[in-house]
């Protein structure tokens, strides 16, 4: 898995295919990346032999074969995979992740959706806390990520049933993390 995750075009398709959750080819992802189909096509075959996604399609198209995979399971919640990963590849993958996250919401603000409903939410917060405290954060995080993830299948379920519903994209993100204490974030930015 860490081998997986840790090259940036496998990373890249199995976010694509997941944010949000669709189907997707190697010619789709290599037009859209600028990336030549035969090195894409072999991250796509590396991640199906991995059973990260699997074939769903398969087109005809002028002599060749256009292949149309999806997720097999959402990438988010490969909790043992994650733990296995060694630190340096969870780094990697948390920063890219996260910066997806932020190019998202920097797109929404942008574009001027981020405040398009009245009740679209932004939180963040930065607070000391002791074990105990980080334990009652992550199992709450927890709870809601699966809750969360339950109901976006329906949602797609519901979506995939009814092709006339109105849809429109949005997009939540969760952290949580260990935060370096003030003064050593000051050093920082400092160069000190």
């Amino acid at each position: 898995m860490a081998k997986l995750l840790s090259h940036p075009i496998r990373f890249a398709i199995l976010n694509d295919m997941n944010t949000p959750f669709r189907r997707l080819s190697p010619s789709e992802f290599g037009d859209s990346r600028g990336k030549p189909l035969s090195t894409v096509s072999y991250h796509f075959r590396i991640l199906d032999r991995a059973g990260c996604i699997k074939v769903v399609e398969e087109i005809p198209r002028r002599g060749a074969t256009e292949h149309v995979y999806e997720p097999v399971k959402r990438a988010m919640v490969w909790k043992g995979e994650w733990m296995r990963l060694g630190s340096v590849v969870r780094q990697v993958v948390a920063a890219s992740a996260l910066g997806n996250a932020v190019q998202q919401t920097g797109a929404a603000i942008d574009m001027g959706t981020f405040d398009q409903r009245e009740d679209s939410h932004l939180s963040h917060d930065t607070l000391w806390i002791d074990e105990q405290g980080w334990e009652e954060l992550h199992v709450k995080f927890q709870r809601h990520l699966e809750d969360l993830l339950m109901t976006s299948q329906r949602i797609r379920e519901r979506l995939e049933a009814d092709s006339e519903t109105p849809r429109f994209l949005a997009t939540y993100f969760m952290a949580t993390f260990e935060s370096p204490a003030p003064d050593v974030i000051g050093k920082a930015a400092d160069g000190t």
